[in-house]
């Protein structure tokens, strides 16, 4: 058995038949106190059932961390992609003009949804028209060149010229397209356009129209 000294504190191991039932004065070889020492009986560790024992706590399940910035990656897709149609809805309505003249074609599409759209050269004028023929370095040349003036009081863009050689018999001979100077005329405004070409053939007139148009 272990017993202690009540003074000291000094701890002393000894035979359980050192001391008898009864208890015995025992001296503390270390500070010399005398007490009165009964047996120390030792009671056995109580073992719970296995019923009364708690099973052990599993830790609260953390919240997933990549559901709020999915979500937030979601919500932002979304809103560049509203953007973005907006933007092309923009550019299609406020620029129907210009996709119009890009792809003739689109002016169906816009008139089956109830947008009016302005034929190429709405608003623009032709003028001092004119074509000769002239021989330069041994080689014919027919020069076509005019004027477009915007009549209009809004901007207007501007097409390109298309130009059509006739024949004496009225047939025609070649047709050609001709740059202009501008692309878009604010009001009073005047571009102007000039074409070259060489060895036309035999030609009686030439018709200048706006491209498209």
């Amino acid at each position: 058995m272990l017993i202690t000294c009540p003074n000291c504190s000094t701890r002393y191991t000894v035979a359980d038949s050192a001391v008898p039932s009864q208890g015995r004065k025992v001296r503390c070889k270390s500070c010399g106190h005398v007490w009165y020492q009964r047996p120390v009986v030792e009671e056995p560790e109580r073992t719970l059932p296995a019923e009364d024992v708690a099973p052990p706590r599993r830790p609260a399940a953390k919240p997933e961390k990549l559901k709020k910035p999915l979500r937030r990656g979601v919500i932002v897709g979304w809103a560049v992609f509203a953007a973005l149609l907006a933007a092309i809805l923009a550019v299609g309505y406020f620029g129907r003009a210009h996709v119009v003249r890009l792809w003739p074609p689109a002016a169906l599409l816009y008139e089956t949804v109830g947008l009016a759209v302005d034929s190429p050269g709405t608003g623009l004028q032709l003028q001092n028209v004119r074509s000769e023929q002239r021989a330069e370095n041994g080689a014919t040349l027919l020069v076509v060149e005019g004027q477009i003036l915007n009549a209009s009081d809004v901007a207007r863009p501007v097409p390109k010229v298309r130009a059509v050689s006739l024949g004496f018999d009225r047939k025609p001979v070649q047709t050609w397209t001709i740059e202009t100077t501008s692309d878009q005329l604010l009001p009073g405004e005047i571009a102007t356009f000039r074409s070259t070409q060489r060895d036309p053939g035999a030609v009686a007139e030439v018709m200048v129209t706006f491209e498209g148009g």
